[in-house]
């Protein structure tokens, strides 16, 4: 009789066992660490320089069963810069801050130049839109930046234009110049201040 108690309990052990390996935590950093696990090794590295995930959450329509009430809903977006001279120029986020008071942001960049010394030009020919599809472009007016082979140096320059703070928490599309490079960011995180 103990053996088959003993049996019961050890396969009703066994059955928990999947569930709890498949669990999800709510807290954002693990979720990171476990979407980036994997054995795509260099290639997964390069891709995750480039992204950054960011977290923000929307109103969601009620849920309907017990079920989906225990689970809290959050969509996640995830942001992206491209680079297409990356073999010769290193262009890292630093922020983006936005002013509540007079509805600006401003654009910190981290540039290291691979190639020969040289004056870059930053921030020309800008484009961005908004969350309520508004564009926001300004024309060649670049700020010049004198750069060393291999120095980084920050660069910050305002996007054009009032965004509205309420509405907008994410910018969904920026493209601008460095050099004759355009680069362009997807998704980034305002920081409103």
């Amino acid at each position: 009789m103990k053996k088959l108690i003993y049996l019961l309990l050890a396969l009703m052990f066994i059955s928990v066992i999947p569930e709890v390996a498949n669990a999800q935590s709510n807290d954002p950093f693990e979720q990171k660490t476990l979407k980036s696990g994997g054995k795509n090794g260099r290639h997964e590295k390069k891709v995750n320089r480039r992204k950054v995930e960011v977290t923000a959450t929307e109103d969601v329509p009620e849920a309907k069963d017990a079920e989906d009430k225990a689970q809290p809903t959050v969509k996640t977006s995830t942001m992206t810069l491209s680079n297409p001279c990356e073999e010769w120029l290193d262009v890292e986020f630093v922020s983006l801050i936005g002013s509540r008071a007079s509805q600006t942001i401003k654009l910190t960049l981290k540039v290291t130049n691979h190639s020969t010394n040289k004056d870059m030009n930053i921030g020309g020919n800008f484009v961005g839109y908004d969350n309520d599809g508004e564009e926001h472009t300004r024309g060649y007016s670049p700020e010049r930046y004198s750069t060393l082979t291999d120095i980084p140096f920050k660069t910050s320059f305002d996007v054009p234009g009032k965004i509205n703070p309420n509405k907008t928490k994410v910018m969904p599309v920026m493209i601008f110049s460095i050099g004759e490079c355009r680069i362009e960011m997807r998704n980034v995180p305002i920081d409103w201040k």
